[in-house]
């Protein structure tokens, strides 16, 4: 997986952030849900890959944890293919914190061969489980 900028990980996906300060998740132009996930929060469950995370953790920007908030409804509401991109870093302790993470070094990396969908939001937490191929 090279490691690419943020705005060029999504745009592998057809999708354009709306601000690339402070948005992790964005549509697609094929009406996917790409959302950028910490790679040190995913891990096998039932052979898949699972993303599991709260939005309560985050002490970012606002406007990005309402953007996804929304997104996330409208792709359980519409069942959404979900793409991913991985976010890396060395300093997880500060993602774990809640911390606003736009200061930490990271890289951004995509997996254009798994597909992913929302297995649960409950405007808090959200699990997402990627697949190869079509899920």
């Amino acid at each position: 997986m090279s490691s690419l900028s943020l705005t060029s990980a999504f745009a592998r996906y057809g999708a354009k952030l709306s601000n690339p300060q402070w948005a992790v998740s964005a549509l697609s132009k094929n009406n996917e849900l790409v959302i950028s996930c910490w790679s040190h929060y995913l891990g096998l469950h039932d052979g898949a890959l699972r993303y599991k995370d709260k939005l309560s953790r985050w002490d970012g920007n606002k406007a990005g944890t309402n953007l996804i908030r929304d997104h996330l409804n409208q792709a359980m509401n519409e069942n959404l293919p979900v793409r991913l991109v991985i976010a890396r870093t060395k300093q997880t302790d500060v993602v774990d914190s809640g911390s606003e993470a736009q200061s930490v070094d990271k890289t951004f990396g995509v997996r254009e061969d798994l597909v992913g969908r929302v297995v649960t939001f409950d405007g808090d937490t959200f699990v997402v489980d990627f697949v190869r191929g079509d899920a």
